[in-house]
């Protein structure tokens, strides 16, 4: 666990993420394992960051908050692709960052599931972090009108105390037959223990 946090993040404890590139020296912003995106994508080509290297840099992406290196009309690649085929930066569009071991997208990370968890998401080979967790702690699959919110606001803090489990199902009426129905489906689904023994959710 502490080595797939550090993979991710740069730093074994929770919550804690390195800003600065880990590498003496480089002003550059952390992106991966503690590294800037020059020094991380440096280990991913050769398996070395060759910190004695200076990292040549022409220029910072001239999008507010992107430290990117330049790639053309003064933004990096990802800036200038989408300017291509959208005709706008999008600015507030997160960066999608991807290691070995998963994906940061849209401030969620979305994590490999081994093979042993994969019947808890449809079998799927990955999937959003924060979910899998969930139904780890529950022990069943989530259904589709359940989400799991991060309480601190962090997404990628997924800390099982960090997550609560929230539902989206409403009933289809407002009458009060239909409000004491859909009350019955919810304890019947949730705590079954407060309508007797025989009362659990088949569904």
């Amino acid at each position: 666990m502490h080595y797939k946090r550090w993979l991710r993040t740069g730093s074994a404890v929770r919550g804690e993420r390195p800003t600065g590139c880990a590498v003496e020296g480089c002003d550059g912003q952390a992106k991966s394992r503690g590294w800037c995106h020059a020094h991380y994508q440096r280990w991913r080509a050769t398996g070395d960051i060759r910190a004695e290297v200076p990292v040549r840099r022409a220029g910072a992406c001239t999008v507010d908050g992107c430290d990117r290196q330049r790639y053309a009309r003064e933004l990096c690649n990802t800036h200038y692709r989408r300017l291509l085929n959208t005709g706008e930066v999008r600015p507030e569009q997160p960066i999608r960052i991807v290691t070995g071991e998963g994906s940061l997208s849209h401030g969620y990370w979305k994590a490999q599931v081994p093979d042993e968890d994969r019947w808890l998401v449809g079998d799927a080979t990955s999937a959003l972090e924060h979910r899998l967790v969930m139904a780890r702690h529950l022990q069943r699959p989530l259904r589709t009108d359940e989400v799991v919110h991060h309480v601190n606001g962090n997404r990628t803090d997924n800390r099982i105390e960090n997550l609560e489990l929230w539902s989206t199902a409403h009933p289809r009426g407002q009458r009060v037959q239909d409000k004491v129905d859909f009350a019955v489906t919810i304890l019947r689904r949730y705590a079954p223990h407060l309508l007797g023994p025989d009362a659990a959710d088949t569904t």
